[in-house]
């Protein structure tokens, strides 16, 4: 990352779960968050919309839980798309968000 890049992750949230349960625990959080975010995003380019509204939810409390903002920003606007029955802007969201996804997941990699 460069410098002037600004981060995905939000230090304060990181700091929070490193308080909670050290670094073992955040690197359980975080292989977690990457095994499961997967399947989670390939859910959001489906047709039914509890299933997307479903994994737009886990996705985005998942990202505020390492501080991913924009993520979990993301996935709160197609949670209520599909909440409000609504499919027709997902496929643009959903590129956006496992965009921002990739970005997030090199981050906590490092």
């Amino acid at each position: 990352m460069q410098a002037e890049e600004e981060s995905r992750l939000d230090p304060a949230a990181l700091e929070e779960l490193h308080d909670l349960g050290g670094d073992e625990f955040v690197a359980d959080l975080v292989d977690t968050f990457l095994a499961e975010a997967p399947p989670l995003l390939a859910t959001l380019r489906g047709s039914d919309v509890g299933e997307v509204r479903r994994a737009a939810h886990t996705l985005k409390s998942n990202g505020a839980t390492f501080g991913a903002m924009r993520l979990s920003e993301l996935c709160r606007g197609l949670e209520e798309q599909a909440r409000a029955g609504e499919l027709a802007g997902a496929p643009t969201l959903a590129a956006q968000i496992e965009a921002e996804y990739m970005l997030v997941a090199e981050e906590l990699r490092r």
